[in-house]
């Protein structure tokens, strides 16, 4: 091969190459009206639309829509990276987690993998228990999960898209607690009643509870709670303990969830990675140019009208208002 037509291949690839990067999905250009970051906001009707519409029979600039998505494995990333992107979290689940995770005969393993998305600023979508359990017990530990191309903040605006117009999900989980109960007082007592009753899952009994706690801290009997109580909140304190500011509340974040609709997290993996879900403009066929309309029509409501509702949600009262947005927000 000569040296020109040599110049001329690396210079072809390279140019494939820009061509390949340029066409990803470009999270600042997310329409925040398509989608919204509240999943009460999100329009089952219009996001059965804008979740094909990327696709490419449908959008003839398809590749526009590719977000990547890259699995971590089981060994991941570890836990004292990631952030959370709630603050609802049960002390008394967590603690649960963290006792079957430190017993050989245990239904948990620390680690692993979350099975939920992780941003491209290491926030996780879901899976908060397990990524808080495995942390209290040792920080450097990693935790896998898919890793997407997108923002925290554009991630879960599409994934809640997805959550309604793939997944047919209509509500969040509902909210328990924050980061606030995790004292070393609540530790302690979470561990002192299970190595008195035994685990409630009922595979280990008190003995269990306490042989995984001396084998956990080096102590024996009563000694050995407080020291993993210790050592557990010590751990603690290595990880981001505040959800950002950016997030709406857990009943507004995404759902996708196996245990709700099969197979959900490889539906919404192959919709970020097939580019189908219709991100940028311009739109596909079906996907519309326009956002908005008459409201009980099927739109969404616009932040400014959301706010609206949330003021008299503090005049009017909770049944009121959730009246109010119900209609707002009807498919």
């Amino acid at each position: 091969m000569s040296k020109y037509s040599s110049f001329k291949s690396h210079q072809l690839i390279m140019e494939n190459w820009r061509r390949y990067l340029n066409e990803k999905a470009d999270p600042e250009k997310v329409d925040p009206g398509r989608f919204p970051k509240e999943l009460d906001r999100v329009s089952t009707k219009l996001a059965r639309k804008y979740t094909r519409s990327g696709a490419a029979q449908l959008d003839k600039s398809a590749e526009d829509d590719v977000i990547d998505v890259v699995s971590t494995g089981d060994k991941g990333i570890p836990v004292g990276e990631l952030k959370p992107s709630q603050s609802s979290m049960n002390i008394e689940k967590a603690m649960q987690f963290v006792v079957q995770m430190l017993h050989p005969k245990g239904k948990l393993q620390p680690g692993g993998n979350l099975g939920a998305f992780i941003s491209q600023d290491n926030y996780i979508m879901d899976g908060h228990h397990r990524w808080i359990a495995t942390g209290m017990i040792d920080p450097g530990l990693g935790i896998g999960g898919y890793k997407v191309g997108f923002p925290a903040p554009e991630l879960i605006a599409v994934l809640n898209a997805i959550t309604k117009g793939r997944l047919g999900i209509q509500k969040g989980k509902p909210a328990s607690g924050g980061f606030d109960q995790f004292t070393p007082e609540n530790i302690q007592k979470q561990l002192v009643a299970m190595a008195t009753k035994g685990h409630p899952w009922g595979n280990l009994g008190p003995e269990d509870v306490i042989g995984a706690l001396e084998k956990y801290t080096g102590q024996q009997g009563e000694a050995a709670v407080q020291a993993a109580a210790d050592k557990l909140a010590n751990n603690l304190g290595q990880l981001t303990l505040q959800a950002p500011g950016f997030a709406p509340e857990r009943p507004q974040m995404p759902v996708i969830d196996k245990d709700k609709v099969a197979g959900a997290l490889k539906i919404a993996v192959q919709a970020l990675k097939g580019g189908e879900v219709d991100v940028n403009p311009p739109y596909g066929a079906g996907g519309g140019q326009e956002h908005g309309g008459e409201k009980g029509t099927g739109a969404q409501i616009s932040p400014e009208e959301w706010k609206g509702v949330d003021k008299r949600q503090d005049k009017l009262g909770g049944a009121i208002a959730r009246s109010a947005k119900k209609k707002f927000a009807s498919n």
